[in-house]
């Protein structure tokens, strides 16, 4: 066990204070707490448990998301850049790209943006449904900071 404290990004102020296996554990713990605004820069959340938690607002930079369950998580306003491993989260890709100008995409890739978020299609069936349609979306993600999606469908 060791002592976590999560501070709000903006004024230094203890969130959440406590012994935990790890930050992951914490956060679990203190799901339903109000963690907007939280700072969790560099936070290894790998395969965390985070369906619901109140994330608006929250320092996510370099966090590591691999595996979380960020279903219905309010990523509102979170700051999202150099996150790492979230290419799984459904919830992580329609916070991107709702925060995307309307002209960024087409109306086609806005239709396929859709598809999968509503539909949560993993990667085999996007790859299956729309072939080289996603690239061009991916690609316009990556410009804005988000270059794993491309990277992900080129391994594919």
């Amino acid at each position: 066990m060791m002592k976590i404290t999560i501070k709000h990004r903006y004024t230094d102020k203890t969130i959440i204070t406590g012994k935990y296996e790890s930050t992951k554990d914490c956060l679990e713990k203190n799901r339903d707490a109000d963690l907007g605004d939280a700072y969790l820069g560099d936070a290894n959340l790998g395969d965390a448990y985070l369906r619901g938690a109140y994330l608006r607002g929250a320092y996510l930079g370099d966090a590591d998301l691999g595996g979380a369950d960020l279903r219905g998580a309010n990523l509102r306003g979170a700051y999202l850049g150099d996150a790492k491993n979230y290419t799984e989260s459904h919830d992580f890709i329609n916070e991107i790209v709702s925060r995307e100008k309307i002209d960024t995409f087409t109306t086609s890739e806005w239709s396929i943006m859709g598809q999968i978020y509503c539909h949560k299609l993993c990667w085999d069936s996007i790859q299956k449904r729309f072939g080289k349609k996603i690239i061009p979306i991916f690609k316009k993600l990556a410009k804005s900071g988000f270059d794993e999606y491309l990277n992900k469908i080129k391994e594919e």
